[in-house]
């Protein structure tokens, strides 16, 4: 597949993933829809084109003397992605969201998986990050339509957090070798071609963005799931289920 292709694909994915956020933030302030939701479009257009134009001039691109450039962009994200669905924000998420919603929504890394393995086929990324490597997230996209039917069907916060805890690891996964197979001083893996593509425009919403989603849609999942209401869904039937 032509890489324009794959980089057009890539950004319309990304584009999508940000409707679903808008949705989930307008479903959560139900008295303030409108107000609430421009705040969030305008958050996320402003951090996509910030980061699309500091990739674009290159001052991400990694050197084997430095820590690569982009990880303080993954660490930012992902400590931005904790606090929020930590905190009131992610409160009226899991509110107003049901339980296959949050389980469901996961599936978009499939086509995740798409374009890093296309990247791979392509030589412009590395086959290490793609499922015919060491990537085996997209486990968890596959699994998220089924795991989310099993949750409607039996409501299970059992189901849920150990259906979590797996895609956390997979994500990990991902995560640790994309870090060490970066050019810099914590290189431990060696690979060609490097993961240096995620650094550029716009794979440098990988890191930016979409990860810190993934992330952030474990989070709220396992947040739902230990809430008292979860745990009263899924009790009674047990002990009706015993007697």
């Amino acid at each position: 597949m032509p890489q324009i292709v794959v980089d057009v694909f890539f950004m319309c994915l990304v584009f999508a993933c940000a409707a679903l956020v808008l949705s989930a933030v307008r479903a959560a302030f139900r008295g303030q829809a409108a107000r609430a939701t421009g705040v969030a479009a305008a958050a996320i257009a402003l951090w996509l084109g910030l980061t699309a134009a500091i990739a674009a001039s290159g001052v991400l691109a990694p050197a084997p003397d430095r820590m690569p450039p982009n990880l303080p962009v993954l660490a930012f994200t992902m400590t931005l992605a904790l606090v929020l669905t930590l905190g009131p924000l992610g409160r009226r998420v899991v509110a107003a969201l049901s339980a296959p919603k949050l389980v469901g929504f996961q599936a978009f890394r499939v086509p995740v998986e798409l374009v890093l393995f296309m990247l791979a086929v392509n030589g412009a990324g590395p086959e290490l990050l793609s499922f015919k490597g060491r990537n085996f997230d997209i486990v968890t996209g596959l699994t998220a339509p089924f795991a989310a039917w099993l949750v409607l069907r039996r409501p299970n916060r059992l189901v849920v957090i150990g259906w979590n805890l797996l895609g956390l690891g997979l994500l990990l996964n991902v995560l640790i070798h994309a870090v060490l197979s970066m050019p810099g001083p914590m290189q431990k893996i060696f690979v060609q071609p490097g993961p240096e593509v995620v650094a550029t425009f716009p794979y440098i919403w990988l890191p930016a963005f979409l990860v810190p989603l993934a992330f952030a849609g474990h989070i709220l999942s396992l947040r739902q799931a230990l809430m008292p209401a979860a745990r009263a869904v899924t009790e009674p039937r047990a002990a009706t289920a015993t007697a």
